[in-house]
């Protein structure tokens, strides 16, 4: 296991927004999986090949797959129950880097008013082997 800096730039709507977590990170040979915190909540990060799985476990309980091209759904849980926003997937487009990996990632959630989602997802590795 190594500890890594995960750090999200998300532009949706006109608006940008950034968040920087430290968490665990463990690579194979066609992706990595990460572990970070988000207030509070564990998240979960998985790439393998050129699709990524994200799932957050805790109050804010999100789970979405992107794959390029693909039609899916961001599953939403929470005390009062649980639901489903149809997504499409337009990119998931990942790069090993030196220091790390890159991802870029656009999707549309299917709300009555499509919004659309920009994201850029850094991995950084911060320390080897603990």
């Amino acid at each position: 296991m190594k500890a890594c800096r995960v750090e999200i730039v998300t532009f949706a709507g006109g608006n940008r927004s950034r968040f920087t977590s430290v968490g665990s990170f463990c690579e194979r040979e066609d992706g990595f999986t990460a572990v970070y915190s988000d207030e509070g909540d564990e998240v979960l990060l998985e790439l393998s090949g050129n699709a990524l799985t994200m799932d957050r476990q805790g109050g804010n309980a999100i789970r979405a797959h992107f794959s390029e091209g693909e039609t899916g759904e961001l599953s939403i849980g929470c005390p009062d129950g649980s639901g489903g926003i149809p997504m499409i997937t337009e990119v998931c487009a990942a790069r090993r880097m030196r220091d790390g990996w890159r991802i870029a990632l656009r999707y549309r959630l299917m709300f009555a008013e499509v919004q659309i989602y920009r994201l850029t997802i850094a991995v950084n590795i911060i320390s080897e082997e603990q």
